[in-house]
């Protein structure tokens, strides 16, 4: 190369091109003994980072949230099944929804970026029933072209104070968050908040409605929402005080409720072996010789509970109970 030419040969062009490509999965600071963190700019981090059922806690006490929310503001309780989270891209998140629908974008301060929510026109229809005095019935189907009236729309309205407060309180001991409402939709063709391929968290809530109806609330919200908060999804999603309280108040009724329930306990004293031959022949009025055991055994459902003696009182057969059955008497 001329001392004057300070262009690069096509031989070093290659060469500088070979080393980055061979030199993207080196990691740096291999023995730990250095500040210095690998890191690629060049790649987009994919990975979630934490576990989803981080966020499949924060949906069960979301739905536990707006349950109670309903049944203060709406007067009515519905079933409300809770569905593991997905992650999906945000054009195969939408495919399955049908307007209209009540869709609404939503920002969810202090995280950056924009979200959906989308409530079933059937949920819409039975909130406004039982909000005039009626028993929850929803509506059969809408045109794919009928917008929402002023009352109908008062009602989603309350629906989204009702939900924001239960995402708020559900959130609450992992980050405190505030939600704004930016616009709404009844097409989801119209509801663009992402690239088709951008990945996304997708939170699904089905209600059971009066007369075997269901409904469904839908969360989508994009991956790159939650990132800034991995290392706090990471850790254990912690209970409130209240929370506590009732949990231990639930413990204690359940445990009071499955002590009164109704257990049959059998004691086994003796075998008999025979021959399929002799069963059959068998008939009223025959003896079987039965030696009984010294030890026994008391079966709950086929199930071996309990180690006994077998002796007598007060002129009874009965069993000294001993120990309880564990694995390591098998």
């Amino acid at each position: 190369m001329a001392d004057n030419d300070i262009s690069l040969s096509e031989e070093e062009l290659s060469a500088l091109s070979e080393d980055l490509h061979m030199g993207q999965d080196k990691v740096i600071n291999a023995s730990g003994s250095s500040m210095a963190i690998s890191h690629d700019l060049t790649k987009e981090d994919s990975s979630l980072g934490f576990n989803q059922s981080a966020v499949d806690l924060v949906n069960e006490r979301f739905a536990r949230q707006l349950r109670m929310g309903l049944i203060e503001v709406l007067r009515t309780t519905p079933r409300i099944n809770v569905n593991s989270i997905k992650i999906k891209q945000f054009s195969e998140s939408t495919a399955a929804l049908q307007a209209p629908l009540a869709i609404s974008t939503v920002r969810m301060e202090p995280l950056r970026g924009l979200s959906l929510i989308v409530i079933d026109p059937k949920i819409i229809f039975s909130a406004l029933d039982s909000f005039f005095g009626g028993f929850g019935k929803g509506i059969d189907s809408l045109s794919a072209t009928r917008i929402f009236t002023p009352t109908e729309d008062t009602i989603i309205q309350l629906l989204m104070n009702i939900i924001f407060a239960s995402l708020k309180e559900a959130w609450a001991p992992i980050i405190q968050v505030d939600f704004q409402r930016v616009s709404q939709e009844v097409n989801p063709a119209f509801a663009q908040i992402a690239d088709e391929d951008e990945l996304m968290l997708v939170s699904r809530f089905d209600f059971a409605l009066e007369d075997n109806e269901s409904g469904f609330i839908q969360i989508i919200q994009p991956f790159s929402l939650l990132k800034p908060i991995r290392d706090l999804l990471r850790s254990r999603v912690q209970t409130t005080d209240d929370e506590d309280e009732q949990s231990t108040r639930w413990i204690t009724d359940l445990q009071d409720a499955c002590e009164e329930l109704p257990v049959a306990l059998n004691v086994k004293i003796a075998e008999i072996e025979t021959t399929y031959g002799d069963l059959q022949e068998m008939k009223n009025g025959d003896i079987l010789p039965l030696e009984i055991n010294d030890s026994a055994e008391l079966m709950i459902c086929d199930s071996i509970a309990f180690l006994g003696t077998v002796g007598e009182m007060d002129g009874q057969l009965a069993v000294e109970v001993n120990s309880r059955y564990v694995e390591e008497n098998k």
